[in-house]
């Protein structure tokens, strides 16, 4: 029975080696996935923080072009509103010449047709959102009004008040197109 024992132990030494070596082999290999593994991580962190720096960019670019195209929008309105408050302020001088034309043409049908014309151009105006500035019997106000004269009054409370107009001024919201040109009395 000895020597069977012996045997059996002969037997199971390689086996153990063998198994010693594959551990080894295995460890070995563990080794190594680890540090892969170990670089794999590295490498996912550096990615992450270049994937937010990338995207921070992203969403700034998007910003700074939200931006630019609010700032394009913005000076495009104004620009068009500028272009329509040059034809409209070229176009309100030609009102006084129609009316002093429909005053002084003595031809009832011609100055008809002049009088349409005038109300034409009203419109147009109208259209645009012009409105004429208030004046007559108004206080006097610098931002609306030009006052070419002053009146002597002996009435108090009507000191400052405009007492003749003699150019209707207009604003287009609260853009002043074409100051109202008055008598203020003093």
């Amino acid at each position: 029975m000895n020597d069977e024992k012996t045997r059996e132990r002969t037997r199971e030494l390689p086996m153990v080696e063998m198994q010693q070596e594959e551990y080894k082999a295995l460890q070995a290999q563990l080794a190594t996935i680890t540090q892969q593994l170990s670089i794999a991580q590295a490498i996912a962190v550096k990615e992450k923080s270049r994937s937010e720096e990338l995207s921070n960019l992203v969403n700034r670019m998007q910003a700074d072009f939200d931006n630019y195209r609010k700032r394009v929008n913005e000076g495009n309105k104004r620009l068009k509103e500028d272009g329509i408050c040059a034809v409209l302020e070229r176009l309100i001088p030609e009102l006084d010449v129609l009316k002093q034309a429909i005053q002084t043409i003595p031809d009832e049908k011609v100055a008809e047709g002049v009088k349409m014309i005038y109300r034409q151009v009203l419109d147009i105006l109208t259209v645009f959102g012009v409105e004429e500035i208030a004046a007559l019997g108004e206080q006097f106000d610098p931002n609306l009004h030009n006052a070419v004269m002053q009146v002597k009054t002996s009435d108090p409370t009507k000191v400052g008040m405009i007492v003749e107009v003699y150019n209707k001024g207009y604003k287009l919201g609260e853009r002043i197109l074409r100051h109202s040109v008055v008598k203020v009395a003093n």
